[in-house]
């Protein structure tokens, strides 16, 4: 049960389906990861065609680049991507933008080249984002491949049951966590008292942000229906499959009810974290020294590495970041989430995440190399 297909196919809905299996084909929206920037010269760009790949919240993907002379890229966020009911001080979006400048880094050492990240080159942003760029990147010869660069097109977001009678041996989970590598701490957990409450945790952050409209309003703007919207968006949170398709056709499913309380389509959105959260065996967690702009960078930087070294191992994870974030209505949860995974003074936790094993899923939708250069 993951986020595509979470609906049950409800009532008459299913004479629906079968009338929908002759709509036209929507275009692949998941074109970016097949052999990304194999037609590339620059490695500038070569190395972006994979840096788009990176997790990042909500899929929105907010970056913007502008090539300068031969030998160096410089990055913006893209301020309308932005999420202010669930990130309202743009916190995820940098650790996401810290993501994309790893897979970047790693991308441009399997070409043989150095990618010099200086971030915040301006001067970092401290509550509200600006138009200063997030980072400026050196192109130089000498660099050396990565092993986990051949995981990048491996990577996934899992959002489907774990198979908790499988465990993640020791060693592995260990290897996640070191894949982090100075400067940042990580725990992890895989079962008693700990783990238990956990779930239950997870699980009561993710009703707590469906039940306050904002946040709920977010989601369901950014989310896209359908293999037409989602070939049409190429980014947010993706719904697909002939019971979708169904549902939506005969009003079910639609952005209305997933916002209004009482309706099968909110019932079940709330309903979605519950499974999850229960068929879990083991949660990872990543936490910085402290909080400003470049140390939300790093820590998404050392969370690229982590989720690239986990699919190496064929490790499922996914992000579960609902008591991490900022807005008013999760601040008890957010004290219950530091408490339970010992956050220490000055310290920030910034990534929560599942593990476990699951089957193999295809890539999220990603747009195309060209459109980070819309209005760099």
């Amino acid at each position: 049960m993951d986020r595509r297909n979470f609906i049950s196919l409800v009532g008459g809905g299913v004479v629906m389906a079968a009338g929908l299996s002759g709509c036209e084909k929507a275009p692949d929206a998941t074109t970016a990861w097949v052999s990304p920037g194999s037609s590339e010269r620059d490695v500038r760009r070569y190395a972006l065609a994979h840096a788009i790949l990176a997790p990042n919240p909500h899929n929105r993907q907010p970056w913007l680049a502008r090539l300068d002379g031969t030998d160096a890229v410089t990055l913006f966020i893209d301020r309308s991507r932005l999420l202010p009911a669930t990130d309202p001080f743009s916190r995820q979006i940098v650790v996401g933008c810290g993501a994309f400048l790893e897979l970047l880094a790693i991308a441009a050492g399997a070409k043989g080249y150095t990618a010099t990240v200086t971030p915040f080159p301006d001067g970092q942003p401290a509550e509200a984002l600006d138009e200063r760029p997030f980072a400026r990147v050196a192109f130089a010869p000498g660099g050396t491949l990565d092993p986990l660069f051949r995981h990048i097109l491996r990577r996934r977001t899992t959002r489907e049951p774990y198979d908790v009678k499988r465990a993640i041996p020791a060693a592995d989970l260990a290897a996640v966590q070191a894949a982090a590598g100075a400067g940042m701490r990580t725990g992890s957990t895989t079962g008693g008292e700990a783990l238990a409450e956990l779930k239950v945790l997870t699980r009561e952050a993710y009703e707590r942000e469906v039940d306050t409209p904002a946040a709920n309003r977010e989601t369901i703007d950014l989310m896209r229906i359908g293999d037409k919207q989602i070939a049409e968006h190429r980014d947010g949170l993706f719904l697909r499959g002939p019971a979708i398709e169904a549902m939506h056709a005969v009003g079910i499913l639609t952005p209305e009810n997933l916002a209004k309380p009482g309706t099968t389509a909110f019932k079940q959105a709330r309903d979605f974290a519950r499974p999850l959260c229960e068929a879990t065996g083991a949660f990872v967690w990543l936490v910085s020294p402290g909080n400003d702009r470049t140390q939300q960078m790093a820590a998404g930087r050392a969370y690229a590495r982590m989720a690239l070294e986990a699919a190496a191992r064929d490790i499922a994870i996914q992000p579960m970041s609902q008591a991490l974030q900022e807005y008013p209505q999760m601040a008890a949860l957010f004290a219950r989430m530091d408490a339970l995974v010992g956050v220490r003074a000055g310290e920030r936790l910034q990534m929560l995440v599942r593990a476990g094993y699951a089957r193999d899923l295809p890539p999220a939708p990603r747009k195309g190399l060209d459109d980070l250069f819309r209005s760099a």
